[in-house]
């Protein structure tokens, strides 16, 4: 079921119940392609699993602002924290949170209208060993957007109560007494070479810089878009096609995309679908001389392996923990669980 919103007329009593009855018939639909999948033992697809374990709750998001989470990534200069953002009808903004869901702290983009942000990354920064946040405004159900954007801050600096060491975080009893840090994007406004995609996936090579945006399809044909860098601060951009792949044959929610992410090092990527998702990986960086979108075409030389990850009522959001030695979701729900699935070692 692919969700059509009614006209945009947020903030009406007739479009919050026209709303609210679409987002639960999908979840309806959701549950009854759980429920028989799970039963009948059809969720993902065949082949090998990447998880070291089961899918293990860590907490739950514990601010009810955070209603839609459509994109996480973890913070590489706070370890333990991860940057999550809410779907389209927020305010342009991103919360920090720690692996069990507690709020630490709020950051405000200014200058910034946020019209469907539905994933987030980390590029490398400007100095060696640092790293911006990249907030991408890609949602379009209906592939109608002429123009999308990806927004680009560096990671800020947060409040002590924030950084301190993991197990020395004290995150406030009310979750609206986080901190707010205010922070500047710079914004990369494109489009797309072949017409408007619906896409709600976007990753960045930690090699090379340049950005991707993975389309969301329903007959699994994933195709990838590249933004290379450097980034353009100005003017509107066009973005190539620059790969297609189809995935493994899997029940229909399996091949949905939404959202991606990037190992750390650089070795794997994993896609996550409404049911489970996939991982494919590529050599070690000394051992490869690819550059631009030929490092990245090289996860695809081989056919990836199923990640069995947590059943969750709308999954859109996925995240590589800081080591790279497992993988965190959560869904587009208030107080939603967050997850942790364990991984095999990490060499290809």
């Amino acid at each position: 079921m692919r969700l059509v919103y009614p006209p945009r007329q947020r903030g009406t009593l007739a479009w919050d119940a026209r709303h609210t009855a679409l987002r639960s018939r999908q979840f309806q639909y959701h549950f009854l392609c759980l429920s028989v999948f799970a039963a009948t033992g059809l969720l993902g697809g065949c082949g090998p699993t990447v998880a070291a374990g089961p899918p293990e709750p860590q907490g739950t998001l514990n601010d009810p602002r955070i209603a839609e989470a459509s994109g996480l990534v973890a913070s590489r200069r706070y370890p333990g924290l991860f940057y999550v953002h809410n779907d389209s009808g927020d305010s342009a903004r991103v919360f920090v949170i720690d692996g069990q869901g507690r709020t630490q702290a709020v950051i405000v983009l200014e200058g910034i209208r946020a019209v469907d942000f539905e994933d987030i990354a980390l590029a490398p920064g400007a100095a060696d060993g640092t790293f911006d946040v990249c907030v991408a405004d890609i949602g379009d159900n209906s592939a109608r957007r002429r123009t999308v954007a990806v927004h680009r801050f560096p990671e800020p600096e947060l409040p002590s109560a924030a950084t301190s060491q993991p197990s020395e975080r004290v995150p406030p009893e009310d979750p609206a007494a986080a901190p707010t840090v205010r922070v500047r994007p710079v914004s990369t406004v494109f489009r797309y070479a072949d017409g408007p995609q619906d896409a709600e996936a976007f990753v960045v090579d930690p090699w090379t810089g340049d950005g991707y945006i993975l389309t969301k399809r329903i007959d699994g044909l994933m195709r990838i878009y590249r933004l290379a860098a450097p980034w353009p601060e100005s003017g509107e951009h066009i973005l190539p096609l620059v790969h297609s792949e189809r995935l493994p044959m899997a029940t229909p929610r399996a091949q949905i995309v939404t959202a991606a992410d990037i190992s750390p090092d650089g070795t794997r990527l994993a896609v996550r679908c409404y049911l489970d998702g996939w991982e494919w990986r590529r050599p070690p960086r000394a051992s490869s001389d690819l550059a631009g979108a030929g490092a990245f075409a090289a996860f695809f030389a081989e056919p990836p392996e199923s990640l069995r990850l947590a059943i969750e009522r709308q999954g859109e959001a996925l995240a590589y923990c800081a080591d790279g030695a497992a993988i965190v979701t959560v869904s587009e729900d208030r107080g939603a669980t967050v997850w942790r699935t364990e991984l095999d070692e990490a060499t290809p």
